[in-house]
């Protein structure tokens, strides 16, 4: 399933000196797309479309990734509010907001700093929690992740957006994703009637089932639902079981 180039809208926006290149597909309502660490918007490539049948899929570039750039350090808790104010400029109605990895703790981040532009939240083996593990650790675990049967690789684009040089960045948002923690943010979710979706691939060796299964602790009203066959990546390991169940939490 490829679309055509005329059907995708590349567009760029500046925020405080920060340039945030994103991509449209398709129409209907809104559902915006968060990478995670050190890759790009390409890393939803093979889901976009089956989820773009259904609704308007935005696809953003974080500061510094893929296509967007930075201006000064890269700050996890400056992440969510930069993409609220380019939000609220887009005047998009209340949309459904979905994030992998580090971009799942943005999408906390940003659900609890502005909810009145959300209807729904999507976490996908989300680092929402406090890692507990030095540097070594997840940098071994990241590495044997992408590299594991099942994974089916990346797409060359997100595959050229991963190997770019940027090893400052890449330092500071390894460091902020160390220190972290999301627990009061989470907290203020629980205490909400917002829908959640936490979907998580059961073969995770960079965040562990177990890490999943205490973010659904987290938020008790959360749907949580894991994918077998699927490691830290089931956007790309299973794009089509992965946007079946977005698909129908959205339905």
């Amino acid at each position: 399933m490829v679309f055509k180039r005329k059907k995708i809208q590349r567009k760029a926006h500046t925020i405080t000196g920060h340039q945030l290149h994103y991509r449209i597909y398709g129409s209907g309502k809104p559902l915006v797309l968060l990478h995670g660490y050190g890759v790009s918007g390409h890393v939803w490539q093979r889901s976009i479309p089956y989820l773009a049948q259904q609704r308007q899929v935005i696809v953003v570039d974080l500061p510094g990734h893929g296509h967007s750039t930075l201006q000064g350090p890269w700050r996890l808790r400056e992440i969510a509010p930069l993409l609220a104010t380019w939000l609220q400029q887009m005047g998009l109605e209340p949309l459904a907001l979905l994030g992998h990895s580090m971009g799942g703790a943005i999408a906390v981040h940003l659900a609890a700093h502005a909810p009145e532009l959300l209807e729904r939240l999507i976490l996908v083996n989300a680092a929402a929690l406090p890692l507990q593990e030095t540097l070594p650790v997840l940098t071994i675990r990241s590495l044997r992740s992408m590299t594991q049967p099942g994974s089916r690789g990346y797409p060359l684009p997100l595959l050229l957006d991963a190997l770019k040089p940027r090893p400052r960045l890449l330092w500071q948002a390894a460091h902020e994703m160390l220190l972290s923690d999301f627990r009061t943010e989470l907290a203020q979710l629980a205490a909400t009637t917002m829908p959640i979706l936490i979907i998580w691939g059961e073969r995770d060796l960079l965040l562990p089932l177990a890490l999943g299964q205490e973010l659904s602790q987290a938020l008790p009203h959360a749907t949580f639902m894991t994918m077998p066959h699927s490691g830290h990546r089931p956007p790309l390991a299973e794009p089509e079981k992965f946007s079946r169940l977005v698909s129908e939490f959205l339905d």
